[in-house]
């Protein structure tokens, strides 16, 4: 039977996540193009210039760009 630590060592290195799903971090300044459809609140400009978030979610589809408003800085 072969000793125990190095059959950790290997699975530990087989476990880590090595060739999963690489993650990257996009500045919230970018504008973003959506991969899929999603449903999600959304603010709308009311008549006496307030925001608003939306009572229901809306449907954004896939391709379409959305970005951060920048008057919330």
């Amino acid at each position: 039977m072969p000793p125990p630590i190095p059959l950790f060592v290997i699975a530990c290195s087989l476990l880590s996540g090595c060739g999963g799903p690489t993650v990257i971090t996009i500045p919230t300044t970018e504008p973003l193009q959506l991969a899929e459809p999603i449903k999600a609140y959304v603010y709308v400009q009311t008549k006496d210039n307030q925001r608003q978030r939306s009572q229901n979610r809306v449907q954004l589809y896939q391709g379409e760009w959305v970005l951060e408003d920048p008057t919330d800085k």
